[in-house]
C-alpha cells in the first residue's frame, strides 16, 4: 500500500505489526495492519482488497451463505 506524506504524518505508527493488530482487534470494525514504505512502521487501514488477513481473523467462525440458510 502506498501512503503519501501527509497521510503518514497523520496516521498513529506502531513499531510492530503484532501491536498494531492488536488495536485493530479490539476496534468496533475492521481494521488491517500495514508497513508504510515511507516510515518504515506500521499504519492501520480500514480498505482490505488485496490485503493479508490477521491471525486473529483466520478463527473467526464464518456466518453461512445463502444456500445453507434457511427461508
Amino acid at each position: 500500500m502506498k501512503t503519501r506524506p501527509g497521510i503518514c504524518n497523520r496516521k498513529k505508527r506502531f513499531a510492530s505489526r503484532e501491536a498494531a493488530e492488536r488495536v485493530a482487534q479490539a476496534a468496533p470494525f475492521t481494521l488491517r495492519a500495514y508497513r508504510c514504505e515511507l516510515c518504515r512502521q506500521f499504519h492501520l487501514t480500514s480498505r482490505t482488497k488485496g490485503m493479508q488477513i490477521p491471525r486473529h481473523e483466520l478463527g473467526r467462525p464464518e456466518l453461512p451463505g445463502p444456500e445453507l440458510r434457511r427461508s
